[in-house]
């Protein structure tokens, strides 16, 4: 009978997955212990790793053999094989080797090499030559190429058609050049490289193999592409020489993900590495999705002469033009009551924006996707504007008599009104056809930029009962929502109490990943910012980023608690990613708001009104799952349960999941 298990080598810094045969300490270090003396039973050949090399080990009553695993033909697993009589078969085409020398039948020259084996008292031991370091070929190259322009983390999953680059990532892993997780599904990579890029502005890899790889890295390809947000795709192919013959898992990528990169290449052997810090310098610069494609021929090139330095990547920093100054300027001074509106755009430069708003005494509200750039304790800013938002960001808009816009794309979530002029500052030129029909002014420029400059060109003001205002209305919404904290009319949790109650436990330097729904849309109006970073799939606005978009921020802020708030609906979505939460030991506390039901596409049917159809879920324990990998994980019904719940969840040391049994409203 053959034994198919393979013992793995041991697992880099960031695996989890430790083989329970390690290299013996001995003098020659060419020795390698591959399992104990009962690994195999007579008659039966398996699959080892010695070092560097893949082994199939057999045994026959001529003894241990142990030759190359890969057949020189097809590329089959001989240690997947069967022995018949004096015979290893390949299991693919059923060609034959001797397990011991591996010679074929007739004298032909297409064996594959043999290993020196020994049955020792411990367990049994195979001699290789392991190179002291491997040679460095055109992959490797690349890599370097990446790492230099920027790359520190590669979200993907490793396949036939892109190992010779997986090989690269791995050395590069092993030097530590470069940090990489291996995810469950490719849409969660995309989406966790979209969720790196938001909240660090430097692009994160998302790496699948060729066809069905590359096609779901495609919706997270788009969040980050709506989002102006830098990312970097890597596809395997397949051999150029097939392409356009309808191979297996022939997909023309360049083609087919060339309508959401920017720049979409098929690398060919008359490029240079160069040609990836190129590319890492434009998804940085310009924001957006660059896409490579290694077919695998490339994939086995020689190393190339490579010695020209690319281009140092750093995003783009507008300034506004002295006109644009004097023109808003005006507008700020000649206002009773300006409102600045901070979007994902201006997210990055906060400070500088709270620095004008406390000069001139103005409020201060965000977009949803910019939500935390503020702390909502300031007692300038309001929280959330619109759909996601805050009474108080509401009253705020009416009683504002100019509402200037800082890095926002005005979207209808947000609701801005048209009945109030309106200064727009942002990068993308794009944004000035997007929702623009009472703007006074629209400025191309960094927002950071912008907020430094009007502080010098602006009057400074102070509006002691602005502030009293806001003071009054935000002690007022604290009072309504803490009256709220409770169960709903169903005997289930509201959204309220599950917000407050994360309030008193986060830390202030935690970072949110939320998905959609009425989960994310309570999350905007219920919970305060004090600090806390937040990641969203923004204008895509795709459920199932989440778990995903924690993996992202969890390695852009490894020294950080991640938090991923999501209904069944989204979470259930990459479910699975939990298990990579689990391998690599991140520091993720995952709150699933349960109520067994697509919320969210309910409430849209009730306001269409056409009927409810179509939106119950029937979920397993999502506690219990957590608690089969290891993580704490536990369900909660009643106020009292999720108080504890949720004190226990972030005082445990290591990644956990709260579920919790949570109303269909939003309330």
């Amino acid at each position: 009978m053959t034994t198919n298990t393979v013992i793995p080598p041991p697992a880099t810094e960031y695996g989890a997955v430790i083989s329970i045969w390690e290299e013996e300490d001995v003098s020659d270090a060419s020795w390698f212990k591959v399992g104990p003396i009962d690994v195999l039973g007579l008659n039966e050949v398996t699959v080892v790793q010695a070092g560097h090399h893949t082994i199939a080990l057999s045994r026959t009553e001529a003894g241990w053999g142990a030759v190359g695993n890969r057949c020189p033909h097809q590329g089959g697993p001989l240690g997947e094989g069967l022995i018949e009589g004096e015979w290893l078969t390949c299991p693919w085409h059923g060609w034959e080797y001797n397990p011991t020398t591996g010679e074929v039948p007739g004298g032909f020259d297409d064996g594959v090499p043999a290993y020196a084996v020994e049955e020792r008292d411990d367990g049994i031991y195979i001699r290789v030559e392991e190179p002291q370091a491997h040679d460095a070929t055109f992959m490797t190259q690349l890599v370097d190429r990446l790492v230099e322009g920027g790359v520190e983390v590669v979200f993907g999953m490793v396949g036939h058609s892109n190992l010779g680059f997986a090989d690269a990532l791995r050395a590069a892993e092993q030097q530590g050049d470069l940090r990489y997780v291996g995810i469950r599904h490719e849409g969660a990579a995309a989406f966790a490289a979209s969720s790196y890029g938001k909240l660090t502005g430097k692009p994160a890899v998302a790496f699948a193999i060729a066809g069905p790889g590359a096609t779901n890295l495609y919706t997270g390809m788009w969040d980050a592409k709506l989002s102006t947000t830098p990312l970097l795709a890597i596809t395997g192919q397949i051999p150029t020489r097939q392409l356009g013959t309808r191979a297996f898992q022939e997909v023309p990528l360049t083609e087919a993900l060339g309508p959401v990169a920017g720049w979409s290449k098929r690398l060919s052997a008359s490029d240079t590495p160069r040609v990836a810090t190129d590319m890492v310098h434009y998804a940085v610069t310009q924001r957006d999705v660059a896409h490579l494609v290694l077919p695998d021929d490339v994939q086995t090139l020689p190393p190339v002469d490579d010695h020209e330095p690319g281009p140092q990547a750093a995003p783009n920093a507008l300034p506004l033009t002295p006109a644009d100054v004097q023109a808003i300027a005006a507008l700020i001074d000649g206002s009773e009551h300006p409102l600045f509106v901070v979007g994902r755009g201006g997210a990055p430069h906060g400070e500088a924006i709270v620095e004008l708003a406390e000069h001139v005494d103005a409020a201060v509200v965000t977009t949803f996707p910019a939500k935390g750039c503020i702390p909502e304790t300031h007692h300038l800013s309001t929280g959330v504007l619109g759909r996601s938002g805050t009474p108080v960001s509401a009253a705020m808009q009416t009683k504002s008599d100019l509402i200037v816009v800082f890095g926002g794309g005005m979207a209808p979530h947000t609701g801005i009104t048209p009945k109030r002029p309106v200064v727009r500052i942002d990068t993308d030129h794009l944004a000035a056809r997007r929702n623009t029909p009472n703007v006074e002014v629209f400025a191309l420029a960094d927002a950071g930029e912008a907020a430094n400059a009007l502080v010098k060109a602006t009057a400074a003001r102070s509006r002691p009962e602005l502030r009293e205002w806001i003071a009054l209305r935000k002690q007022w919404w604290r009072e309504r929502k803490a009256s709220r904290r409770g169960l709903d009319v169903d005997g289930r949790l509201t959204n309220a109490a599950v917000f407050g109650a994360l309030e008193a436990e986060i830390p202030s330097d935690a970072v949110v990943a939320l998905d959609v729904g009425n989960t994310t849309y309570s999350f905007g109006r219920y919970f305060e910012a004090s600090g806390q970073r937040i990641a969203m799939s923004g204008w895509l606005g795709s459920i199932g980023y989440a778990l995903p978009g924690a993996i992202g921020a969890a390695m852009a802020f490894p020294d950080r608690t991640v938090v991923a708030i999501a209904g069944d609906g989204g979470f259930g979505q990459y479910a699975m990613e939990l298990a990579t939460v689990a391998k690599y030991g991140l520091e993720v506390k995952v709150l699933v708001l349960r109520n067994d039901e697509l919320g969210k596409i309910t409430a849209e049917q009730q306001l269409a009104d056409t009927h409810v159809w179509s939106t119950s879920l029937v979920n397993p324990s999502f506690a219990g799952m957590a608690k089969t990998l290891g993580m704490f994980g536990r369900s909660v019904a009643t106020v009292e349960e999720l108080t504890k719940g949720m004190a226990d969840l972030f005082a445990h040391d290591g990644p956990g999941l709260l579920e919790i049994q949570s109303s269909r409203l939003q309330y």
